[in-house]
């Protein structure tokens, strides 16, 4: 008789799942012990494996009620913003309102609106040529042009063309991972064309 190989077990044992019920016998002779748990049973290994999934998808729910929340509050800010361009009519004041906004967020340090001057060159050439934006790790010339105090994270924004640049929206965050290039950037590059429509108009 042809020795079966594992697959073909497994494949039998999926397809008759009431096999090991029906043989309890065999149950009892299976060596199931697990190296680092001592695990002896078929039927606590599936209890620890389903207390897993259950453990995995009760993260995983909770991850998705974080991003949730954290997307409301985005929205929520952004939509003051939108209000705010609707009403402002001079740069200065529209930078220091967004400025009151945004950084109501105690993860956010510092936003700062930056009109177009010619030491954002190396800004623009250097991380914003590609994508128009940046979310990363900044350099100590970069804190030093756009913000006031040293920071860990930065988000950048090009507002208008490359041609023909208005500003920059940059953001800063003292945590090293609060800005990362996998973040979302929905929200923010939506408020980013409108602000580059009303700056074209100041």
């Amino acid at each position: 008789m042809n020795k079966l190989s594992e697959q073909q077990v497994v494949d039998y044992l999926e397809e008759n799942t009431d096999f090991l019920v029906n043989n309890p016998n065999l149950l009892s002779q299976l060596d199931l012990i697990q190296q680092q748990t001592g695990v002896s049973s078929l039927a606590i290994r599936q209890q620890k494996i389903l207390r897993e999934k259950n453990q995995d998808l009760k993260q995983n729910l909770a991850d998705l009620i974080k991003i949730a929340k954290k997307n409301e509050s985005i929205f929520q800010t952004f939509s003051a913003c939108y209000r705010d361009l609707m009403v402002t009519d001079n740069f200065d004041d529209l930078s220091k309102q967004l400025k009151h906004v945004i950084c109501q967020d105690s993860e956010i340090k510092e936003c700062q609106l930056i009109q177009y001057h010619i030491k954002l060159n190396s800004i623009i050439t250097h991380r914003l040529t590609e994508h128009k934006h940046y979310l990363g790790r900044p350099t100590q010339d970069e804190i030093s042009i756009l913000f006031n105090e040293n920071c860990q994270s930065i988000a950048l924004y090009l507002i208008g063309d490359i041609d023909s640049p208005l500003g920059v929206l940059a953001f800063s965050s003292d945590d090293p991972f609060h800005y990362t290039p996998s973040q979302d950037n929905l929200f923010i590059k939506e408020f980013v064309q409108a602000l580059a429509i009303k700056l074209s108009e100041l």
